[in-house]
């Protein structure tokens, strides 16, 4: 996924399939500078953590 993407799914209030890991996860906020995703599982925890945009995949 790219930065402009990642944000746009973000700003939307209507939740995306984004994957990480092969989970299903929120995208929490996105830094434009280092270019990393603030994310965290939907279903496990309210655990947030960092990723960078491209490890991130979006269902269709």
């Amino acid at each position: 996924m790219n930065l402009m993407r990642a944000k746009d799914i973000k700003d939307d209030p209507v939740m995306q399939d984004v994957v990480y890991n092969g989970k299903y996860v929120y995208i929490e906020d996105v830094n434009d500078e280092t270019q990393k995703a603030l994310i965290r599982y939907t279903k496990e925890s309210n655990d947030t953590f960092e990723v960078d945009v491209t490890q991130l995949t979006e269902e269709e």
